[in-house]
C-alpha cells in the first residue's frame, strides 16, 4: 500500500531558498524541478535542471536549493509498506536526475494525485494506492523507453547515417519503412521511431526529399519532360509531384527549370 504524507504542485519558493535534511524527512520524496537549481548528492552542489525529477529514499539526506531566483516545483511526500524493493523492480534509480522526454504523462497523473489527496471517501486510501502505483509504473516505462533510446541511437547511429545519406542522394529509394527494417533487422515501428530520434526527421520525409532533389537535378541537367521525370522519382501523380515539389523549392517545376 502507497500512501501520501504530504503533496505539492507548482509550490513557490522565494530566491535563498534551500532544504538541507542529513537524515531525510522519514519517508520518500520525489521532487520535479520546474526551475534550475542545484542539489548536493554527497558532499558538493551541483546544476540540476528544470524539468528534472529526484527520487530521494527513505533515510537518505535531501540537500537541495536555488538562490539566484524563484524555486518552483512539484514534490511528493510517501511511505510504501511493504516495501519489497518496490523501485528497484521498476528500475528507477534514487538520488540520480531523471530527465524524460515526455513529462507530461507523469504531470498529468500527478496533477490527478494532488485534486484527490484533498477528497474523502470510503475508497480515498485504495484510489491513492491505485494512482501512486500508475504514477510510477509510467515513470518506469518512459524512463525505460528513454534508455533504450539512448542505447538504440548508438548502437545504430552509423548504419543510419549512411542509409539516410544514401537516401537523399538518391542512391538508395526504399519502398518504405519496412524495407529499410529489413536492412537493420529491425521492426518498421522501432526503426521509424529510432530514426526520428536520431535525425529530427522522419524517415518518410527524408524519401519525399532525396526524390525531389533528384527530380530538381533532373529538370535542371536534362530535357526531359516534368511528366517523365516525376514517373523518374516514382510518382505517378503528376499534380501531387508538383505540389510537393512545390513545397520544398518554393517554386513549380517549371518554374524552377525557368
Amino acid at each position: 500500500m502507497i500512501q501520501i504524507n504530504g503533496i505539492a504542485h507548482q509550490f513557490r519558493n522565494p530566491p535563498g531558498f534551500y532544504i538541507d535534511r542529513p537524515n531525510g524527512s522519514g519517508d520518500f520524496l520525489l521532487l520535479f524541478f520546474r526551475a534550475d537549481a542545484e542539489y548536493c548528492p554527497a558532499d558538493k552542489y551541483i546544476p540540476i535542471a528544470k524539468g528534472s525529477f529526484l527520487l530521494y529514499p527513505k533515510g537518505a539526506s535531501q540537500r537541495y536549493r536555488k538562490f539566484d531566483d524563484f524555486f518552483i516545483n512539484d514534490w511528493l511526500h510517501f511511505d510504501i509498506n511493504p516495501y519489497d524493493n518496490y523501485f528497484e523492480n521498476l528500475g528507477i534509480p534514487f538520488n540520480c536526475p531523471i530527465s524524460l522526454k515526455n513529462t507530461k504523462p507523469i504531470t498529468d497523473i500527478f496533477i490527478d494525485l494532488y485534486v484527490e489527496f484533498f477528497n474523502d471517501g470510503p475508497q480515498h486510501e485504495f484510489i491513492i494506492d491505485y494512482k501512486m502505483n500508475a504514477l510510477f509504473h509510467k515513470f518506469s516505462d518512459l524512463y525505460r523507453l528513454d534508455t533504450m533510446d539512448t542505447d538504440a541511437v548508438s548502437k545504430y547511429h552509423s548504419e543510419l547515417t549512411r542509409i539516410r545519406q544514401e537516401i537523399l542522394d538518391y542512391q538508395y529509394v526504399p519502398d518504405g519503412a519496412k524495407d529499410v527494417a529489413k536492412r537493420l533487422n529491425i521492426s518498421s515501428s522501432y526503426l521509424q521511431h529510432i530514426y526520428k530520434v536520431t535525425f529530427g526527421e522522419s524517415l518518410h520525409q527524408d524519401i519525399i526529399k532525396g526524390r525531389i532533389e533528384h527530380a530538381a537535378q533532373l529538370l535542371l541537367l536534362t530535357n526531359k519532360s516534368v511528366s517523365e521525370i516525376a514517373a523518374d522519382c516514382g510518382y505517378d501523380n503528376l499534380e501531387h509531384f508538383s505540389r510537393q515539389f512545390k513545397k520544398h523549392h518554393g517554386v513549380s517545376p517549371k518554374k524552377f527549370r525557368r
